[in-house]
């Protein structure tokens, strides 16, 4: 698993697997009932303000658009495929919400991979499924910088800041990080937890000792996720589209693919 280290001041990540796009296939449905697959691949970031892809990432904004469209072309059910292993806080927050505020029922399925922000983001759903072996849980939380203290004074290179404020260069990779700025950015990195943690709680409708078993930070795999109560049922796309037509009480036909819109520009 991908994990990328941002440097700077206490930049706080979930896990990272960079893979490719979003896009959306929508699928004939039986009278006037449709369902839309969409698919989440990639890191979760910030960038952009909207658009349906960006090629570094999904975006808060893309994942905006595709609901959108979805709901104008008569989605009655929306399923989001997601292979990611999360991304930045508040994006993972953001797609949780777009989720969360479309006004038709929606699904999430795993694939390989749903873990940590990606996890986040599918709690926004009215029901998870994943497969036996994906990948999900890492609900946890990583601020990590480099230090290149060491190198510098080999090569006789010296650091000059001038900053205001005593804690304004906190997590600079060019100085050795104190035990108290080390405590700082750690108590950040606790409260971000517990909100991830809370969220987790309350979506999943989980007790004091369930949700110990799960806040660790550890990854599950999809069997094992399903027994700590995290997801609702195993199995692929069939599956999911069952559990759709559960949720719309209808048959959903999904013979054949009636659009996909792939965007591929690099900006928003």
């Amino acid at each position: 698993m991908d994990k990328k280290l941002f440097a700077g001041a206490g930049i706080l990540v979930f896990s990272i697997i960079v893979l490719a796009a979003v896009s959306i296939d929508e699928t004939g449905g039986i009278g006037t009932e449709r369902a839309a697959i969409i698919s989440v691949d990639g890191a979760i970031t910030s960038s952009g303000s909207g658009g349906a892809f960006q090629s570094q990432g999904v975006t808060p904004g893309g994942i905006r658009d595709l609901n959108e469209r979805a709901v104008e072309q008569g989605a009655s059910v929306i399923i989001y495929e997601i292979n990611s292993g999360g991304g930045a806080v508040v994006a993972s927050k953001d797609v949780k919400r777009e989720i969360d505020s479309v006004e038709v029922p929606t699904v999430c399925r795993f694939r390989d991979s749903a873990a940590s922000g990606a996890y986040l983001a599918a709690l926004g759903c009215d029901e998870i499924v994943a497969d036996s072996a994906s990948i999900t849980g890492s609900i946890g939380v990583r601020s990590s910088y480099m230090e290149y203290t060491g190198l510098m004074e080999k090569l006789g290179v010296g650091y000059v800041n001038i900053t205001s404020g005593e804690y304004k260069d906190i997590g600079s990779p060019y100085k050795n990080t104190s035990e108290e700025e080390k405590q700082i950015l750690q108590e950040k990195a606790d409260i971000v937890h517990r909100d991830f943690v809370n969220s987790v709680r309350s979506e999943r409708n989980l007790s004091e000792s369930e949700v110990e078993e799960v806040e660790t930070g550890e990854i599950f795999l999809g069997a094992e996720a399903q027994e700590l109560g995290l997801v609702d049922t195993l199995g692929g796309r069939k599956t999911s589209i069952q559990v759709a037509e559960n949720l719309t009480e209808s048959d959903l036909d999904t013979s054949r693919s009636r659009h996909r819109a792939v965007s591929t520009c690099s900006r928003l």
